[in-house]
């Protein structure tokens, strides 16, 4: 016989009450399949959007596929397990920033990545005149359930790709350590008590234990292995930041020393992938490098080779030529991290999908190739179904891409050469003002993201209304 599901029951089983009942954070219990999630679709669990920048652009020739196999090039390599879970784009331009004379302003995009606005404030410095793609769904969803941390920014290294409505830049988190205290603090108990019972427990998990165990001996066998794996990448998470002060440091300033930089991108994936996993947020917005420069400087655990900064340092590696092997290690390196935070999230069960296939995961880049700092052919790599809203596993080329159509609404899969690739890099961001350029705003690509995200949208940022329709 079924149990009668009462407002009493709900009440004992709920994660809510039992959390709230022994002073823990919301980060301690992953979503579970005995409650439903709030405000969420037809198959109990909400949709998450996670927005993530690098720089210094690509190696163009070695990066896109030559066919529909999104993941069929050196560079995307690493993603390959995920294949029939990525969609990469062609052609996606920041249309703005060329029509208003700054087609090779590359290091100077942040502002325009993730909003669609641009407004130039004096050399090749740029301000966001609107909201960016994070902070306009971070926001509908709040009207829907108050969620712990509503957006989630965190800037391992650089300037916050994120903006409110009057287009002022969110800050992120830099301290992957303060990021763990914030979520996994108790919200009941005073700080000077939990300080005091941590230090006697060594961990907030050995003072909730007990409590956990007896919580999940109530609950079906799916459930209880999921809050044991769980509670075990808290125990890592806990782990790793406590034998490592270099990445507990904060990172406000400097990334510090490469080796600190590359732990601090672990450490901070899986903080992003407990906060999706429990609910704490269902938006992110990440920064991986800095738009305005060089950092995040040398790499020498990739072997760039080159005994000074010119070889040796990242952005020296983007001039010196389309292609460069080094660059090649630096972009393959960057889609390593993009696999590991999608192994993250599809590792997370959710009834018959996983975390990944309920999200949306969107990579662009600052540039499209280091070389020139152009703001035209702009890598942008989407992962995750958004609840099936996506189809994915292929390739969409538009607009002024070689071998796409000068419809934004529309794709062509073509097979191309290495050299072919190439011939396109810069020559349409070079063309004189007033020539028909065929580019795609990035906008197109925002609004189809919003709409995806379940906020209808015809236009986003600032002018160029359209949407991709092929994305949906």
């Amino acid at each position: 016989m079924s149990a009668i599901r009462t407002s009493s029951t709900k009440a004992r089983f709920s994660r809510r009450a039992f959390l709230q009942r022994v002073g823990a954070s919301a980060a301690i219990l992953p979503l579970l399949h005995a409650e439903r999630a709030r405000g969420a679709g037809p198959g109990g669990f909400p949709k998450r959007l996670i927005t993530v920048a690098w720089s210094n652009g690509v190696a163009q020739a070695s990066f896109y596929p030559p066919g529909d196999d999104p993941t069929a090039s050196p560079i995307l390599q690493p993603m390959a397990p995920f294949k029939s879970k990525v969609t990469l784009v062609a052609g996606i331009d920041y249309k703005i920033m060329v029509d208003t004379g700054h087609a090779h302003d590359g290091h100077f995009s942040s502002a325009t990545m993730f909003t669609g606005t641009y407004k130039n404030i004096g050399g090749q410095t740029s301000a966001a005149t609107g909201p960016s793609i994070d902070q306009v769904v971070a926001d509908a969803v709040a009207k829907q359930v108050a969620l712990p941390v509503p957006l989630l920014i965190v800037n391992v290294q650089g300037k916050s790709t994120s903006f409110r409505a009057d287009g002022t830049r969110n800050t992120g988190e830099t301290d992957p350590a303060r990021l763990f205290q914030s979520m996994f603090a108790s919200q009941a108990l005073p700080a000077a008590q939990l300080a005091a019972l941590k230090a006697r427990r060594k961990s907030v998990l050995d003072y909730l234990t007990p409590e956990l165990s007896a919580f999940g001996a109530r609950l079906g066998t799916d459930d209880r292995t999921k809050i044991g794996a769980h509670l075990e990448s808290i125990r890592q998470l806990e782990t790793s930041l406590a034998a490592s002060p270099a990445v507990a440091s904060c990172f406000a300033m400097d990334p510090g020393a490469p080796t600190d930089y590359e732990m601090s991108m672990k450490v901070f994936t899986d903080l992003v992938a407990t906060a999706i996993r429990c609910d704490i947020t269902r938006t992110v917005s990440l920064v991986w490098a800095d738009d305005g420069g060089s950092a995040p400087y040398t790499l020498p655990f990739l072997d760039l080779g080159g005994t000074d900064m010119s070889i040796g340092e990242v952005h020296g590696v983007a001039h010196l030529e389309r292609g460069f092997p080094p660059k090649i290690k630096v972009d393959t390196w960057y889609m390593t991290q993009l696999a590991y935070l999608a192994g993250a999230l599809d590792d997370t069960i959710e009834g018959a999908a996983t975390a990944l296939d309920n999200s949306l995961v969107v990579m662009g880049n600052a540039m499209g190739e280091g070389s020139v700092h152009n703001v035209t052919d702009i890598p942008f790599i989407l992962i995750g179904g958004a609840a099936g809203a996506l189809r994915t596993g292929r390739v969409v080329r538009v607009g002024s891409w070689l071998g796409g159509t000068t419809s934004p609404t529309s794709s062509a899969p073509a097979t191309l050469t290495s050299a072919e690739l190439l011939m396109s890099v810069g020559d349409v961001a070079s063309a004189a003002p007033g020539t028909d350029r065929g580019l795609t705003a990035n906008n197109h690509l925002l609004a189809s993201i919003s709409n995806l995200m379940d906020v209808p949208a015809t236009s986003f940022g600032a002018g160029y209304a359209g949407t991709l329709t092929e994305l949906a």
